[in-house]
């Protein structure tokens, strides 16, 4: 493989994220998942967990939260980073209905820079053809740019500001009509709106390095 094409959306190394706070937290999560069946080769999370967020300006107490959260879902783990203090707890499939029923709790707490309670999904997958079922070919041999993030990621944070990031790595060394209307397909299915100037579509020169150039697809919608 000497080409392939990706989409970060927004960039995950900058912390930044699409939006997806004017839909419910259920339906983003939903229509996330309907993506994934179309599209994934599986539809699993990687990990599922919830976290909750010390008030930056005081304004409710993250310790009066902690012994309900710590009956419902065992001992958390305490991160201080210097910004928020944070708990989180590793959840499993079973516990995701108690893991939005948790975030109800948003609704009686104040704005915060992140949280104040988020559920967040982490997803590493394939691309398959959403027609046949059949995996896309060459995927493994994309090369990892980032060890932080596997080809190919979705993260989707659910909280008061729901986000979700994520990292396509297409094993397309051209853009012929197949290809084209593969994208085509993914941007209508997703639950955001892609951003025309976040695909890129990486060379591999002959000493082996990677070398991104931006593509222009306006017009696959």
């Amino acid at each position: 493989m000497n080409q392939f094409i990706s989409y970060e959306g927004l960039s995950i190394n900058s912390g930044g994220a699409h939006s997806v706070s004017r839909k419910s937290q259920k339906v983003t999560y939903e229509q996330t998942l309907d993506f994934l069946n179309l599209f994934a080769d599986k539809t699993q999370p990687k990990s599922i967990d919830l976290t909750l967020y010390e008030s930056e300006k005081k304004e409710y107490s993250a310790l009066k939260l902690l012994p309900k959260l710590t009956l419902k879902f065992g001992i958390p783990k305490t991160r201080n980073d210097g910004w928020l203090r944070t708990w989180t707890w590793d959840l499993t499939g079973k516990d995701i209905e108690n893991g939005f029923e948790t975030l109800e709790l948003n609704n009686e707490l104040p704005k915060n820079p992140a949280g104040p309670i988020s559920l967040n999904f982490t997803w590493n997958f394939h691309f398959k053809d959403p027609k046949t079922n059949q995996i896309l070919p060459n995927q493994e041999l994309i090369p990892e740019l980032d060890f932080r993030i596997k080809n190919s990621r979705i993260y989707l944070m659910l909280s008061k500001k729901s986000t979700i990031s994520v990292w396509f790595a297409l094993p397309f060394e051209k853009m012929e009509k197949y290809e084209l209307e593969f994208l085509k397909e993914l941007k209508s299915n997703l639950p955001f709106k892609t951003s025309d100037k976040h695909w890129r579509t990486w060379k591999k020169s002959e000493k082996g390095n990677w070398t991104p150039r931006k593509i222009e697809i306006k017009n696959v919608s």
